[in-house]
């Protein structure tokens, strides 16, 4: 294996891990913020005007807001290095040829990549302006028009949530598929090695008369 084939395979590994940390990260720090703040008796003194039952809510949400977007970033530069990494060791470097491994790590690695691309491009979008909608709306002490945002918001986080979460399976199922595409190949036999083997002396020698 030469020096640019390792860095590929180097590069591939460390795009793949750091795909699956971030939607690691996102989903442990949802699971903990959210439980720890509404636990607390916040109160923000920006939104006044709105009912403080709300405010750890909205605390935990300009928390997370943070996260998710370190996370997209995250799978923005991941995605595409991963995906050309693997054309790379696909049609330039002689991997090992392990058809069903390969074609199952490409098939999971296109799928994740659509499933990032759909939330980028068509989800965080509308769920993103009816946030901050939300925020201005409660900040303003405008509750009608910020339980409207609210609800904007909430139809559509099902959908988010369920998109993480298919899509860290299917990058930690990428990983498995890689390890088995990628695994060194196990050593070739010489050809003829017990065919060339010297037969014992005894057997060899001629028989007594």
């Amino acid at each position: 294996m030469t020096l640019l084939s390792r860095s590929c395979l180097v590069a591939y590994w460390l795009g793949l891990v750091l795909w699956a940390s971030g939607l690691i990260s996102a989903a442990v720090a949802a699971m903990n913020v959210f439980p720890q703040l509404d636990a607390m008796p916040l109160a923000l003194t920006e939104f006044a005007g709105y009912p403080v039952g709300e405010h750890p809510r909205i605390a935990a949400g300009h928390i997370m807001e943070g996260v998710f977007f370190l996370v997209d970033v995250m799978q923005m530069v991941a995605a595409p290095a991963v995906l050309l990494l693997l054309l790379t060791q696909l049609t330039i470097f002689r991997f090992p040829r392990r058809p069903v491994a390969n074609v199952l790590r490409v098939t999971l690695l296109l799928a994740a990549a659509g499933l990032f691309g759909y939330h980028a491009l068509r989800l965080a979008p509308p769920m993103n302006s009816a946030l901050r909608g939300y925020w201005a709306a409660a900040a303003s002490g405008d509750v009608e028009t910020a339980h409207a945002q609210r609800a904007a918001f909430a139809a559509l986080h099902p959908r988010a949530d369920t998109i993480l979460r298919l899509d860290l399976l299917l990058v930690l199922g990428a990983i498995a598929a890689s390890a088995v595409a990628l695994a060194p190949a196990a050593p070739a036999s010489p050809a003829g090695s017990r065919a060339g083997l010297e037969s014992p002396s005894l057997l060899r020698e001629p028989p007594l008369s």
